[in-house]
């Protein structure tokens, strides 16, 4: 009875962070290039369970036209290491500042002297009013330039999420009843020791 209340415990544990999860996918579905997560559970030599890993979707969101220029996304079928980091850096919201600065979607300073008239082609070049200022290069997590493959670079479109809502919401009915059927256990497991106690009385 301990051991199967220790397991339940541990599974009402691994629920709350699967459920966890699956409410931040919900709330990134608007999210442009949001990579949802899934989590993966595995089994304690104890008996039981515990979260054994949380990993990214892979899966590619669909193109959303802004027609702003300075709205970039990054699109082709590269390898999945040039896609995963590739998204991590240029896909969203490129923007001139006031002093014609052109900046990251974290704000990070790129090409100075952009202007108004902003124009970014498929190989990254940027261009103010038909003159080159360089080339927006995507880089790994570390901050190492690399060359993708088999990438465009799309100016006046944004990646949305690949945040499948339906899925997402049949996985929360599953993970409710997994939470449910452990916390009866729990529950079961209590009133059987409560038992064997008043038996011994």
């Amino acid at each position: 009875m301990i051991n199967a209340m220790f397991g339940a415990v541990t599974a009402l544990n691994a629920a709350a962070v699967v459920s966890a999860v699956t409410a931040n996918n919900i709330a990134n579905v608007k999210t442009p290039s949001y990579k949802s997560n899934s989590a993966f559970l595995s089994e304690l030599s104890a008996g039981g369970i515990k979260l054994s890993a949380i990993r990214p979707n892979d899966n590619q969101g669909s193109l959303i036209h802004t027609g702003v220029p300075s709205d970039i996304a990054v699109f082709g079928n590269g390898s999945k290491n040039d896609l995963l980091n590739t998204y991590g850096y240029a896909a969203g919201k490129f923007s001139v500042d006031d002093f014609g600065n052109f900046r990251g979607p974290y704000g990070e300073l790129l090409f100075t002297g952009a202007g108004g008239n902003v124009k970014i082609d498929n190989d990254g070049n940027l261009y103010s009013d038909g003159k080159l200022l360089g080339t927006i290069t995507p880089v790994e997590t570390e901050g190492q330039e690399y060359e993708p493959t088999g990438f465009s670079i799309l100016s006046g479109y944004m990646v949305s999420s690949n945040v499948n809502i339906a899925d997402e919401m049949i996985n929360n009915i599953v993970n409710q009843r997994f939470f449910e059927a452990n916390a009866i256990t729990i529950k079961t497991s209590d009133e059987m020791l409560g038992t064997v106690i008043n038996l011994k009385a």
